[in-house]
């Protein structure tokens, strides 16, 4: 039993004697201050044993102070120095100091004793690096534009997780979805297949990427003049960008051709059947619209109408001049591009 506590103090006392040798070389012979007291119980010294196993993390205050003092012996024995001179190298090792290298948030790959130490190999997290490298102070100094596209995610999703920090996740997250757009018409069950990504941080993805459509989409409310195709494009690609399935739309206006409402009229592959004259001037003859126009989406991306969509069109233009509201347009949206028939002189005299 004695041979065995030998052999293990003895090996103590190389390891420590190799960190100390190590640190002090840093920052050559410290002016050791006789007149202050030895605090082993400051919480950096503590904190720097503990990293190195010396002292175990579940230690009360006493009894982590009486295995630091123990370690701070053995590595002046190891190298023929002081305690003093043991004690105020690490007080500059581990303090907020220029010469700091054991903080709080440590400079682990700068650090000469990392690999005798457990803390250099934990998940680093976003508070480990530099000030300057963290997104969120990043994007405050910098503005978003110097940003990449997951340091962006990053700052969203808020953290990582045991094995990665935010940024790191961010990066597995555009390697699975490709694209951002990919990730935006993504559902919540395909977020969260994602390891690492539970309820909050898809939430958050959904709620962000929704707001970004919508600063996008330009202003077209209640009594907002519409001035031409472009104008309805502008204002509907974000809003109909994540749509998988084919939405058509009625926007009723005045004399004014400002905006009355907008109604939802049929969802799905357009046809007869769905899109019928009576339910599309149904809500018109209701709120007494001058006009109207049509959008409908394709979730191809193609604004290219299809035969469906010219006989719809017509089928639409006819039943208006029957009832004396006027058809003004009719608009495919699609990724890049939109379709006017107006434009085109499709709606007929």
């Amino acid at each position: 039993m004695v041979e065995k506590n030998n052999q293990g103090n003895a090996a103590d006392e190389l390891r420590y004697g190799h960190v100390y040798e190590a640190i002090s070389e840093l920052y050559g012979p410290v002016k050791v201050k006789e007149n202050r007291p030895l605090s082993w119980d400051s919480s950096q010294i503590v904190r720097f044993f503990k990293r190195f196993g010396a002292v175990p993390d579940n230690y009360s205050n006493r009894k982590s102070t009486l295995r630091v003092l123990l370690a701070a012996k053995t590595m002046a024995k190891a190298c023929n120095v002081s305690i003093g001179e043991v004690y105020h190298t690490l007080q500059v090792f581990t303090t907020c100091s220029e010469k700091g290298l054991c903080l709080e948030y440590p400079a682990c790959p700068r650090c000469p004793v990392a690999e005798y130490c457990k803390h250099n190999h934990r998940n680093i997290s976003m508070k480990d690096l530099p000030v300057e490298e963290r997104p969120c102070e990043r994007i405050l100094e910098k503005g978003e534009d110097n940003l990449t596209d997951s340091e962006l995610l990053a700052i969203l999703i808020g953290g990582g997780n045991k094995k990665e920090n935010a940024i790191d996740l961010s990066r597995r997250l555009l390697a699975t979805f490709r694209t951002l757009k990919r990730m935006d018409q993504a559902g919540n069950k395909e977020l969260r297949a994602i390891k690492g990504i539970g309820k909050t941080k898809a939430a958050r993805l959904r709620a962000a990427f929704a707001l970004g459509r919508r600063s996008q989409s330009a202003p077209l409310g209640s009594k907002i003049p519409i001035r031409g195709s472009r104008q309805v494009f502008e204002h509907y690609r974000h809003k109909m960008s994540t749509w998988k399935k084919e939405m058509f739309l009625c926007v009723l206006m005045d004399t004014k051709h400002s905006v009355i409402c907008e109604e939802q009229v049929a969802i799905g592959s357009l046809n007869e059947s769905l899109v019928h004259p009576r339910e599309v001037f149904k809500r018109a003859v209701v709120e007494s619209a001058h006009a109207v126009l049509f959008v409908h989406n394709h979730p191809s991306g193609d604004p290219t109408p299809s035969p469906q969509d010219y006989n719809l069109t017509a089928r639409l233009v006819k039943a208006g001049k029957l009832i004396g509201i006027k058809v003004l347009d009719h608009v495919v949206v699609g990724n890049e591009e939109y379709y006017s028939f107006a434009e085109h002189g499709e709606l007929g005299g």
